[in-house]
């Protein structure tokens, strides 16, 4: 990846062109799709009984956990959201699938194309429900598997319809740190800064010094948990998702605003 500028003369005229590699297709990604008609603040409604229904459709909407997909062998074990979310219907939905894969010695997932494929047609059928506009993947991949992530984000971006935003969640230590996700055709990487483990430390550290994420795909939103508070000021104009540890309240709201 490069960056800087080159200039150079033509008949007494100066020309600048940057050149930036990736990081500037990455940093044009970023709400490319998200300005139309995607709020810019989304509650994540996780798998269980959720009635979103108080929410102003114009200034929030929902991330919900529409299935989980556990890859093992090479089969891809598929587990529908099983509790009832209630939203008006002028809501903006995202439709969450969350991928994980078997750690058991017998059952570690094969990785293989046949596998990816069956996992991109899942995604692609929470794209059914009423009111779903977007799609979010959230998988907490680990080094070996960061390749077939790649090449399933890769196919499932070419498969969407037209004009369907394509968000995947991120690790906190990922955004600031290598940059190996920074080609992915992707809309948005949701920074989680919350339950940050061993990382949390290094991240808040360097939320707090002023300083942005290092990945510019990171650079759009933030992911933050409402009982993990981030003593910092946010970068202007991102969108913020919210987690709840608990059934999300009207009362939850004013939470928000403080």
């Amino acid at each position: 990846m490069f960056s800087g500028k080159l200039k150079f003369s033509i008949f007494g005229l100066s020309f600048v062109f940057l050149l930036c590699g990736g990081a500037c297709r990455s940093a044009r990604q970023v709400n490319q799709r998200l300005n139309s008609g995607m709020p810019t603040r989304i509650l994540w409604a996780w798998e269980r009984g959720e009635d979103l229904r108080f929410l102003d459709s114009d200034k929030f909407g929902a991330a919900y956990l529409a299935q989980t997909l556990y890859l093992q062998n090479d089969d891809v074990v598929f587990r529908p959201r099983r509790q009832p979310l209630e939203v008006s219907p002028a809501t903006y939905l995202i439709a969450v699938t969350r991928i994980e894969t078997d750690r058991e010695k017998d059952n570690r997932p094969a990785l293989s194309d046949d596998q990816k494929d069956k996992a991109i047609a899942l995604i692609k059928r929470s794209l059914e429900r009423p009111n779903v506009k977007a799609v979010q993947i959230d998988f907490d991949v680990v080094v070996s598997e960061r390749k077939f992530y790649k090449n399933l984000v890769v196919d499932l971006q070419k498969q969407l319809p037209a004009g369907i935003p394509l968000s995947i969640t991120a690790l906190a230590s990922w955004c600031i740190g290598d940059a190996w996700f920074d080609d992915f055709p992707v809309d948005e990487a949701v920074p989680m800064a919350f339950r940050m483990g061993a990382d949390a430390a290094r991240v808040r550290a360097h939320l707090a010094a002023g300083r942005d994420w290092n990945e510019p795909l990171c650079r759009g939103s933030y992911g933050i948990s409402l009982d993990e508070p981030l003593d910092i000021k946010f970068k202007e104009h991102r969108r913020v998702y919210y987690f709840n540890s608990r059934a999300w309240k009207k009362s939850d709201l004013d939470k928000l605003n403080q």
